[in-house]
């Protein structure tokens, strides 16, 4: 990936004429005529931004041991040592600075996958105004991580590519960056977890109110499938 990629996949998932409305009254030649149309499109969109209704942002594709995408980044010289303990293939990035992005990315989804699979256990499990509570709760976390993918973009755009030798700084500069969004985060996180407890069966009020409390506290941003090789 380019950098110019990276941009443009972010501008994508920021965009608001991605997600529409159900239309169970129409058939599926409609459906597709009426996506072409920009009017029909104003018509009928939800208005909310592509990346609320991504399952989780920011995690990078992996080289999986086997996988055919695997097989294009080792053709491309990009592949190092297979990981069989987490069925991949250790890889880098054609550009370093999407790398160390990538790295920090990951760090950002393994310190909020507890609390956010939480909530999507809880929405499963829900419905009526409670699911639509515990909804709006995952899209402040959905929220967060695209303002952070900004950040890291911002970061990335200050250093240039044919300039190795300064990955210190630039990662410094990301988990800077990281951990204002963090400390941002908790403050609304807090506040939604209270209106979202309101609307919860006890049981299930419980359970949120505990993890969030677990990610409340945390501080560290140690990855969950960091674990080394068995031998």
């Amino acid at each position: 990936m380019t950098l110019d990629e990276l941009k443009a996949t972010h501008a994508f998932q920021g965009r608001t004429d991605l997600l529409l409305r159900p239309q169970p009254e129409l058939d599926a030649r409609d459906i597709v005529r009426g996506v072409r149309d920009e009017d029909w499109v104003a018509e009928h969109t939800t208005g909310r931004p592509l990346h609320t209704g991504i399952s989780y942002m920011l995690v990078s594709m992996e080289c999986l041991i086997g996988a055919a995408y695997t097989r294009q980044a080792t053709a491309a010289g990009l592949t190092g040592q297979p990981e069989p303990l987490v069925g991949r293939v250790a890889c880098r990035y054609r550009d370093w600075r999407i790398g160390f992005a990538s790295s920090w990315a990951q760090r950002w989804v393994d310190r909020h996958f507890a609390l956010d699979y939480t909530l999507k256990s809880l929405e499963k499990v829900l419905d009526g105004a409670a699911r639509h509570a515990v909804r709006q709760a995952r899209v402040v976390l959905k929220d967060a991580a695209y303002q952070v993918l900004g950040d890291m973009i911002a970061a990335i755009e200050a250093y240039d590519l044919e300039r190795p030798g300064q990955e210190e700084a630039l990662s410094a500069w990301i988990e800077a960056a990281l951990e204002e969004r963090a400390g941002m985060l908790r403050g609304q996180m807090a506040t939604t977890v209270t209106e979202v407890g309101r609307h919860l069966p006890g049981d299930h009020a419980a359970t949120l109110a505990r993890e969030h409390g677990r990610w409340a506290s945390a501080r560290g941003r140690e990855l969950i499938n960091a674990g080394e090789s068995c031998a």
